[in-house]
């Protein structure tokens, strides 16, 4: 029995520590118009073990920031962890076009690679951490 606890300590302090390298604060590939928008990732409120993403903010190609009509909006969902800095098996909502996309992120060179397809349809985006 202790080593079982054992065992379920480790996985839990492992999905922890799975979603801590990718918590903080992230800013998305700028559109067009050079807007983009602030995304707080961490653990799901719902599920600890899994990696969600809410969006803050937008902020113009001036700098200004201000509240969305996406704000407060969940971005990402039930990202799950692969290991080596890679997340899968959750969801990606893209707001340009109201599609939610079977997704997958992963850490790269000091970025994060986001990425999701619907059917044959597949975006991605890379996004750098702002805190």
């Amino acid at each position: 029995m202790r080593m079982l606890w054992l065992v379920m300590a480790t996985c839990l302090s492992s999905a922890a520590l799975a979603s801590d390298a990718v918590s903080g604060l992230w800013r998305t590939e700028p559109n067009d118009e050079g807007l983009y928008l602030t995304v707080q990732i961490g653990a799901c409120e719902d599920n600890a073990e899994r990696v969600c993403g809410v969006i803050m903010e937008r902020v113009d190609a001036d700098g200004q920031a201000g509240e969305s009509e996406f704000s407060g909006r969940y971005i990402i969902k039930n990202m799950r962890a692969a290991g080596e800095g890679r997340w899968n098996k959750g969801t990606i909502w893209a707001p340009d076009d109201d599609k939610t996309y079977k997704s997958k992120m992963a850490l790269v060179d000091g970025g994060l690679k986001v990425s999701g397809c619907v059917f044959v349809i597949c975006r991605g985006q890379v996004w750098q951490r702002v805190e």
